[in-house]
């Protein structure tokens, strides 16, 4: 498979954006192991108490260290700008918690060189038994009404594990600090007709404190409700 990466992706500039908060437990594995598929990761540290940032160094990252923090959304926005700066042509998001796991990334580089994508988004959602229900009904009925929003065959509306062209990071301004931001592009990204698929990806949860995510299911739901209803009754932006 890595093989392969390097053909598909030898004359395309690709980093990895990492947006990170208190994730001290994972970033080192996470950074070492994304660096197996894409030699730049940037991870954005976005105003962590612990030692993300150094670990996040250690293990051969280029860290931004934010002193507040703001959300993944604002991280997002500070990763869009320092791709944008250093000419990458596409970026791959993942997740800090380890919940995206990093060997599924030539997926994404080769369903976006192949199919000439501007936004490449990993599906969870075939993996029914396997998605805490707390999660996967939220994302289903989102996935559900983003599809017929744009009137496209969205197949999961939430997941963070993203490739992002460099049109989308130039012309999709975020305006969202929290995790609605990604639904946010999605939606907007389809209502201006960027091409958009989907790849088929293992999902990964972990129970009690293994592993430390950010997102709140109940709160972070109804923020991305707002966002879809702000995108169904005013003009796109």
């Amino acid at each position: 498979m890595i093989s392969k990466f390097i053909m598909i992706t030898k004359d395309k500039k690709i980093c990895a954006v990492i947006p990170a908060f208190e994730n001290h437990a994972t970033i080192g594995r996470l950074v070492k192991e994304t660096r197996r598929y894409i030699d730049h990761v940037v991870v954005v540290d976005d105003g962590s108490s612990d030692n993300t940032a150094r670990l996040a160094e250690d293990a051969g990252a280029h860290v931004l260290r934010l002193q507040k923090n703001r959300g993944k959304g604002n991280a997002l926005r500070i990763g869009f700008r320092y791709a944008i700066a250093s000419d990458f042509d596409a970026i791959i998001t993942l997740d800090a918690d380890f919940q995206h796991d990093p060997a599924e990334i030539p997926k994404f580089i080769e369903s976006y060189w192949r199919n000439n994508l501007q936004i490449v988004v990993g599906n969870r959602l075939h993996a029914k038994d396997r998605i805490p229900g707390i999660r996967y009904g939220p994302n289903k009925i989102g996935t559900y009404l983003f599809s017929w929003l744009i009137c496209r065959d969205i197949k999961d509306s939430q997941c963070g594990f993203r490739l992002y062209g460099r049109k989308i990071m130039e012309t999709i301004h975020i305006l969202n600090d929290g995790f609605e931001a990604e639904a946010d592009i999605l939606l907007r990204a389809g209502k201006r007709g960027y091409a958009i698929g989907f790849v088929p990806i293992e999902p990964i949860y972990f129970s009690g404190n293994q592993h430390k995510s950010s997102y709140r299911p109940i709160k972070d739901t109804f923020r991305i409700s707002i966002i879809f209803l702000m995108n169904l009754f005013w003009k796109e932006r």
